[in-house]
């Protein structure tokens, strides 16, 4: 896949949600879950494994180095509202409110400085049914996936101190990268396009995890 340039100017945090693990009884079901966070004022010091303060309640699929901080773009929360979800900042359990970073101008690997913190993307966020039992929307997982519009994960590089205006500011990109989107596109397509999986195997910083699934359904499909 070709290089584009840079496209992510001029993008800054518009908000900072934590969230301590808590009971919610959503659509009919206890849930212990830290998803519904409160946005902060201030500054808060984020660590390599995320924003003191902050819970996650089922590790498993949540938090580590990896999954440190969940970012999700301001413009996507226009576009729900556009199409008659009354969905606002933190509504995905969101870390980081972005403006100016959606997951067609971000890659896997790009680095930004924010506030005193270096941070990298590492893989799209991939929405799970916390989120239809919170909003009672069983339809929005799938339609997150649909549009890309899924939010992503960051690592922390250099460990620091953020807050809500903060400039999310673009450092680098590994050559050879794919968008955030595009990993979303092409792995949520319901038929296995060669070309384009191949693409992904190959991109740098790809999780490991993701592309073993890759290399598993070209070769169930016969197309290794």
């Amino acid at each position: 896949m070709e290089n584009p340039q840079p496209t992510v100017t001029d993008a800054a945090v518009t908000a900072l949600h934590t969230g301590e693990v808590r009971a919610h009884r959503w659509d009919g079901r206890e849930l212990e879950t830290a998803a519904e966070k409160s946005p902060r004022t201030g500054r808060l010091f984020l660590s390599g494994t995320g924003f003191i303060g902050d819970e996650q309640g089922d590790l498993q699929h949540h938090g580590g180095p990896d999954k440190a901080v969940c970012c999700y773009a301001a413009e996507n929360y226009d576009a729900w509202c556009a199409e008659g979800r009354d969905l606002g900042p933190g509504a995905f359990s969101e870390n980081l409110t972005l403006r100016g970073a959606t997951e067609d101008r971000v890659f896997l690997g790009d680095t930004f400085q924010v506030g005193t913190a270096l941070v990298q993307v590492t893989q799209p966020r991939t929405p799970c049914n916390t989120i239809s039992r919170r909003w009672s929307d069983w339809d929005l997982p799938r339609e997150m996936e649909r549009t890309a519009r899924t939010g992503f994960y960051l690592r922390v590089l250099r460990e620091g101190h953020v807050g809500a205006g903060d400039a999310f500011e673009f450092m680098s990109r590994p050559s050879g990268a794919v968008s955030v989107g595009d990993v979303v596109r092409i792995m949520a397509a319901g038929t296995v396009d060669r070309e384009a999986y191949r693409g992904l195997a190959s991109a740098p910083e790809f999780p490991e995890q993701w592309r073993r699934k890759v290399l598993r359904r070209l070769g169930e499909n016969g197309l290794l």
